[in-house]
């Protein structure tokens, strides 16, 4: 049976990014052996994204989860992945992908090969891996990333894990199942550094964690970025913080 493989985008204003999104979809459906989907979260935007996303007639299948006014990335990441797993076989697999056309749907292709002949549960496209790279980034939000995983690395630890902070991720829908049998939800904050609290309920289920290297096209933006940098630095630290123990008690 062929596997699916739903990715879900948490989106807020993103109607532009997801009409140049969309068609790379179709575009790679020949090349990736499984079936693919596409889980739109619209986080309570005021432009037309939730149009474009029911308007959308390819040959990529679309839905969309609606919010009616905004409740932050982590929320949005937090059910779209929820409503995934829920509707996934423990064998199909669920990616995480930035909705604003910075993150290329071709590189699943390598993901997916490398996650089945790695014998891994999670592969991160990693900017920082050998291959990859970024563009476009402006020097504080490298600061922002780079001094990011650098804390990551130190409470996490990963083997074979370089890039903690990229929300470009595939993984194992069991995982998320694993997780939900014993808690009502993940518990995601609202804010930018739910991409690591997701991490570590992945962390929870398995150490089978490794990377493939991907180029982030931040020039391919086409709306400014919605993350505001002192709330995500002191939400991340305090994050971290308070998992440190947690980890600890998984190693």
């Amino acid at each position: 049976m062929t596997r699916q493989l739903t990715i879900v985008l948490p989106s807020y204003n993103e109607e532009v990014a997801l009409s140049r999104l969309f068609p790379q979809f179709d575009s790679i459906r020949k090349e990736i052996k499984e079936s693919l989907s596409i889980l739109v979260v619209d986080d309570g935007s005021s432009d037309r994204t939730s149009r474009v996303a029911a308007e959308w007639d390819g040959s990529t299948p679309v839905r969309a989860i609606v919010f009616p006014e905004n409740r932050g990335y982590g929320m949005a990441l937090e059910e779209g992945v929820i409503a995934a797993a829920r509707n996934s076989s423990e064998s199909d697999l669920i990616a995480t992908m930035d909705a604003d056309d910075t993150h290329d749907p071709r590189y699943l292709i390598s993901m997916v090969d490398h996650l089945d002949q790695a014998e891994l549960d999670v592969v991160i496209a990693s900017r920082y891996a050998p291959g990859g790279k970024e563009e476009g980034v402006s020097w504080d939000r490298k600061l922002l990333s780079h001094g990011a995983s650098w804390f990551y690395k130190r409470v996490f630890d990963l083997p074979n894990v370089s890039d903690y902070s990229c929300g470009y991720r595939l993984f194992r829908a069991s995982l998320i199942q694993k997780s939900l049998e014993t808690r009502k939800d993940l518990g995601l904050d609202s804010g930018f550094q739910a991409s690591g609290e997701l991490l570590l309920r992945l962390r929870e289920q398995t150490v089978a964690i490794g990377e493939a290297p991907f180029e982030l096209h931040y020039e391919r933006k086409p709306t400014a970025s919605k993350m505001q940098k002192m709330k995500t630095v002191f939400g991340t630290l305090a994050f971290l913080n308070e998992v440190r123990k947690t980890v600890r008690r998984l190693s």
